[in-house]
Formats: structure tokens, C-alpha cells, sequence
């Protein structure tokens, strides 16, 4: 098996993330972990393609010295069968990923460092094709609640009951758009904290690279403060946030664009988050009940961060504007 050596036992289920599902597998070459790839996304087209060049940017961001963790190639590509699942294999790494709460700003200031080391990189791969700044249609919403009330899903009400909100904020995020997609980088686009695994406290590496490209670097920078600073809480601390902003300008990354823009960015991610998980409940796009269980769970605190980053834009958007050049 791509020269990994006999299992040793069975394969062990290591966690259920939101999208993959990972497990250890021991065997007589070491210890390797299985990403099991979601099934409705191995079902998309050209899938494989987009995996193999998402790890080619994990290796080269590798080679550039960035600690990031790549998936094992075998027969010309990362993706793999193994024993019935459709997946990818990694070497093991002994260590924890972080829950969403706020981290100290020691831990933080690493994590600023990290991504400005990415940014200055700037590293060039031709065949990625700029991201496209989705329009959310006011229909989808519509639907989507109407459908999800008549089948008795909990978040029914709540949802439709902001529907003006979310026709609102993604005008705002289509108009942030507009400035935002002038300037790109290519960049890990997901370094939140189950993004990143810590061997010990200063030694981090950074996994699942499958959301790699382009992206611009003031909305990046933004959503990961804001990550690693609490959003999920409901509560962002400030010394956190700074201790992001200082290292990563310390590193060479530069602020440009406007901090309110670059929030309306991330409110595009929060929104697509939010319909995605919208629609999973409804059973689109997924055949496993309990990834559509998660996915009704999920809805409501998606709505919740859309409803705390509307709510402290500005003042969240002064805070970035500190390190604006």
C-alpha cells in the first residue's frame, strides 16, 4: 500500500471534523493519519485535480521552509483507497489542535508570524485561476427556510426571521468585493485552529491545505485574528488581535486595504459557511445523517458569528486599520 507497510490493526477514528472524517493507521513502516475524504465532495468534478494541486502548495510552501504538513503522493497523486475509503494519508505528528476559544497572546503573535511568513512568500503557481467573488441570491435564502420550516428543522424561524439581514450583509460583502479583488496572494485560506496542530507550545504545523489559493491578504489576516482572538465565543479579545497584527506586520506582511472592507470580506466566508450548512441539513449534497445532524447544529452558530462580526465591524475594523499602510 504505497509503500506504507502491512496494518498492524484496524484503523482507529481519531475525530469527525465538519467536513472529513480522520483516523490513525498503524503499520509495519509507522504511524500515518487518514484523512477519509467527505463523500458528496469526492463526487466533484475534476476533484482530484484540485487535490493534487493543493498539496503541490503545501510541498512548496514546505521547501520555502513553512511548516506545513502535505499529504503522501502515491500512483501520481494524493487522494487514495484505503480499505473501501476514499482519502488521503499523512505522516502522524503527535499533538493537539486548539478549541475555538481566544489563545494567549504568546501563542497568537506565532500564529500572526506564520501567515506573514506565508504572505511575503508570494509564491506563483499559474494554473490557479482568481477567486470569484459568488453573488448570494436572494432566493436561495427564501427557499432554503421555507423548506427547512415545513420538514420541523429548529433553525427554521431563527434563520428567516434575519432574512432582510442576510439579503443586507451580502450586499456588503459583493461591494467589499469590488476593492478586495484588486490585490491576491496565494495562501493557506483556513488557519483557524483546527487548522493547526502544535507538537508543544512553539511548535506548530499547519494542516489541510485543500482550501489553498488565492486570496486577499488584509481579508485573510482579518479572519484569522479574529479566529484565533475568540469569534466563536461571541467575545474577541483585543490583546490577542493586536498580538496577530504586530507579528505579522513584524514579519513583512503588509496591511493595504481597509479593515471594514476586509471584515465584509470575512462576512462572505461566514455567509457561504452559513448556506452551505443550510443546506446540508436539507439533506443536499449528503446522504450521512449525521453529517446532516451536525450541519443543524452548525447553522445556528454560523448565524451567531454573522450576527457578532455585523455588530462590531467598525470597532474590529479600527483595530486593523492601526497597521494600515
Amino acid at each position: 500500500m504505497c509503500g506504507l507497510g502491512n496494518p498492524l490493526k484496524e484503523l482507529q477514528a481519531v475525530s469527525d471534523g465538519s467536513l472529513h472524517r480522520v483516523w490513525r493507521l498503524d503499520t509495519t513502516q509507522g504511524t500515518f493519519a487518514v484523512k477519509q475524504l467527505n463523500s458528496a465532495i469526492v463526487q466533484t468534478p475534476h476533484i482530484r485535480d484540485i487535490y493534487r494541486l493543493s498539496e503541490r502548495i503545501a510541498e512548496a510552501m514546505a521547501v520555502c521552509g513553512v511548516p506545513a504538513v502535505a499529504a503522501l503522493s502515491c500512483n501520481e497523486g494524493p487522494v487514495q483507497e484505503i480499505e473501501g475509503r476514499t482519502g488521503m494519508i499523512y505522516r502522524w505528528i503527535e499533538g493537539e489542535t486548539l478549541s475555538l476559544d481566544a489563545v494567549e497572546p504568546e501563542r497568537a503573535r506565532q500564529i500572526g508570524a506564520l501567515l506573514g511568513r506565508i504572505h511575503t512568500l508570494n509564491l506563483q503557481f499559474p494554473a490557479l485561476s482568481e477567486p470569484e467573488w459568488g453573488q448570494f441570491r436572494d432566493d436561495d435564502w427564501n427557499l432554503l427556510t421555507v423548506h427547512a420550516y415545513d420538514r420541523g428543522i429548529p433553525w427554521a424561524t431563527p434563520v428567516r426571521s434575519v432574512m432582510h439581514r442576510l439579503i443586507e450583509w451580502s450586499k456588503m460583502y459583493e461591494h467589499a468585493g469590488e476593492k478586495l479583488s484588486r490585490t491576491y496572494v496565494l495562501s493557506h485560506r483556513d488557519l483557524g485552529q483546527k487548522n493547526v496542530l502544535w507538537q508543544d507550545e512553539h511548535t506548530p504545523w499547519v494542516i489541510d491545505w485543500e482550501a489553498a489559493g488565492l486570496i486577499n491578504p488584509t481579508m485573510e489576516l482579518a479572519s484569522v485574528a479574529l479566529d484565533w482572538s475568540g469569534l466563536a465565543s461571541g467575545v474577541v479579545r483585543e490583546d490577542t488581535f493586536a498580538a496577530i497584527m504586530e507579528s505579522y506586520v513584524d514579519a513583512g506582511g503588509v496591511v493595504r486595504d481597509a479593515g471594514i472592507d476586509a471584515l465584509y470580506g470575512v462576512l462572505g466566508i461566514w455567509l457561504g459557511w452559513l448556506l452551505f450548512n443550510m443546506r446540508r441539513s436539507l439533506g443536499e449534497a449528503t446522504l450521512d445523517e449525521e453529517e446532516r445532524q451536525l450541519s443543524i447544529q452548525e447553522t445556528p452558530l454560523a448565524l451567531a458569528r454573522l450576527r457578532t462580526l455585523t455588530h462590531y465591524a467598525e470597532q474590529w475594523a479600527s483595530w486593523i486599520d492601526r497597521w494600515r499602510r
